[in-house]
């Protein structure tokens, strides 16, 4: 055939309509495997390549696909994110990222930007929004996962851990060494998986009919230093369990610039497992968290959504694993 090949040219080649083309280039499942196969074939003879920008035009979204996350100096969150960015380029997505630093006002903003950018979908890791925006989310045009963390009541599908249950067997592995006087590294209350940790911990301390005591703060560093001196003072523990890997890290430095030791003295446990609970002195023992493959599972979930399959919406359960190092007495 002379010249460029048309979707005109495919659908008379295939002896189908110019609609039916199209539903086949964009995986639509409705579309049978006879026909299928018969516009994948005339495709095939006449060589056609599909417009990306033409194709954008009659879809009105594009081939980016958002991803919006609360805190990018988190080491866990980087990680989470190259998950969902492998995954999208490998199923023809570019990636939009944008950082919130837990605002909520920032991350409504950024979620109605994308969607005036037309991106095909967005990957949401929530700081924590009002029911009102929920319900705004719900009705826009548009696939939403959310990765992480929940937004309690949304309609949308989720990728995360059970985060209860990994606080819950965490402090039940500490009441099984031998610890009476544990406290807890709580994060923001308005945020799912600090909540949740905060009453899985609070469970496995009611069940074990023991006094718990909880200091909430931020997810940060700075924030576990000064939640531990606090601690230390008001409670005495002979063991922490911190909501996530960052306030960990900061209690090992307020312990140890008091001289007590760890773990004989107090043992810690944190949740992420980022690549400096490897790294520090002593080693901490932490929940691992498998944010690589939640970032490919909600990249493959969003891109399913783009192509109008129907995907729940339900709550999609990684399995977390507790690590055992230095700072409870395990091997480093």
């Amino acid at each position: 055939m002379k010249g460029k090949a048309t979707i005109s040219d495919v659908a008379s080649r295939a002896n189908v309509s110019k609609a039916t083309v199209s539903r086949v280039l964009n995986h639509n499942p409705q579309v049978k495997k006879e026909i299928r196969e018969r516009v994948l074939k005339a495709i095939d003879e006449l060589g056609y390549r599909p417009s990306a920008i033409a194709r954008n035009l009659a879809t009105k979204r594009t081939n980016m696909i958002g991803l919006i996350l609360p805190d990018i100096t988190n080491p866990y969150f980087p990680v989470l994110a190259r998950g969902i960015e492998d995954a999208a380029h490998r199923l023809g997505y570019s990636l939009f990222i944008s950082n919130t630093d837990n605002d909520p006002q920032l991350e409504r903003k950024y979620i109605y930007d994308m969607v005036e950018q037309q991106v095909g979908g967005i990957v949401l890791i929530s700081s924590s929004l009002d029911d009102q925006t929920m319900l705004e989310l719900a009705h826009l045009d548009i696939p939403i996962v959310l990765c992480d963390r929940l937004i309690p009541g949304a309609p949308f599908n989720a990728v995360l851990i059970d985060d209860f249950r990994a606080a819950y067997e965490a402090v039940t592995y500490l009441i099984g060494q031998g610890h009476v006087r544990i406290a807890h590294l709580a994060g923001p209350n308005n945020i799912h998986s600090a909540e949740s940790r905060k009453r899985g911990y609070l469970q496995a301390m009611q069940d074990a009919g023991l006094t718990p005591f909880v200091s909430v703060g931020e997810f940060n560093f700075e924030s576990g230093v000064q939640q531990t001196a606090f601690v230390l003072e008001e409670f005495n523990p002979t063991a922490l369990f911190a909501s996530n890997d960052l306030l960990a890290l900061g209690a090992i430095q307020e312990i140890r610039r008091r001289g007590i030791r760890i773990p004989e003295n107090i043992a810690i446990i944190g949740c992420d497992d980022i690549s400096f609970s490897r790294m520090s002195r002593p080693t901490l023992s932490t929940i691992s968290i498998p944010a690589y493959q939640i970032g490919v599972t909600a990249g493959e979930i969003l891109d399913q959504l783009v192509k109008g399959v129907k995907v729940g919406p339900k709550n999609f359960i990684i399995e977390h694993k507790l690590i055992l190092r230095e700072s409870t007495g395990g091997v480093g």
